[in-house]
């Protein structure tokens, strides 16, 4: 059972990391000017972070099957949470340094499929490229109103999975229907994202006359992200603590 906790934590941490990982890409391919491969690259590697699905939703199905109490149900969540919220912290303010490794990928993917220049870039190092910095995170590049909707579209988006399985915990004989929520949680964080918040990352990307607004808009949305992995992380953590003493 602990080795199966093990893993969920694991792979959902996986998941969330690769996926703010992918935004090196969208950065990379505006200072290179290679807008539509930095987002395409982007795309593929948020798709492929889904890998992780497979192991995940069985083994936390299967524990929520076996009978898992809600305390340590909990335990499970904050730990993949905190570990989510340290290294997307991690991500943001090096973010700089993750742009640099996709600037070198565009670079080996011009003859060879992405797999391949993956690796390449990975163990093989070219000291000879030149590379193109990006500004710094700093809080004056931050949009108040742009995190804040990207905050709210994440906390939809990273609890799908979670909230309707611990709601199977507490109303077991509704688990099956449930478990369906999950679509329901990420539809709207989904939809706010798409309909918005990509729509004006993309626009601003393309304004090659403007140097300011789409690293702003970069920042707001990963800073929005970070803070929505923090705010369930300490509902959560509040939430145990009740039970714990009260």
């Amino acid at each position: 059972m602990n080795i199966f906790i093990l893993i969920v934590v694991l792979c959902f941490v996986l998941m969330h990391l690769i996926d703010m990982l992918s935004f090196g890409s969208r950065v990379a391919g505006r200072v290179t000017n290679r807008a539509a491969l930095g987002t395409t690259l982007q795309l593929t590697i948020m798709t492929l972070s889904k890998f992780f699905l497979v192991p995940f939703l069985p083994l936390l199905g299967y524990l929520v099957e076996s009978g898992i109490n809600i305390d340590n149900y909990l335990i499970l969540v904050i730990c993949s949470y905190f570990l989510c919220f340290f290294v997307s912290v991690i991500i943001l303010l090096k973010l700089n340094i993750v742009q640099y490794f996709f600037q070198k990928l565009f670079t080996n993917y011009l003859n060879i499929t992405i797999p391949s220049a993956l690796l390449k870039t990975i163990f093989r190092k070219n000291k000879n490229l030149k590379l193109k910095p990006c500004k710094n995170f700093s809080l004056q590049r931050i949009v108040i109103k742009k995190t804040l909707v990207s905050c709210f579209a994440y906390i939809f988006i990273i609890t799908g999975f979670f909230a309707a399985f611990m709601l199977g915990i507490l109303y077991p004989e509704n688990r099956l229907t449930l478990s369906q929520l999950t679509a329901t949680f990420h539809g709207i964080g989904t939809i706010i994202f798409a309909v918005y918040l990509d729509p004006m990352l993309s626009r601003s990307i393309d304004l090659h006359d403007d140097e300011i607004t789409w690293i702003n808009n970069i920042y707001s949305i990963a800073l929005g992200r970070v803070l929505s992995y923090l705010i369930i992380l300490l509902c959560l953590s509040i939430f145990l603590l009740i039970r714990m003493f009260y």
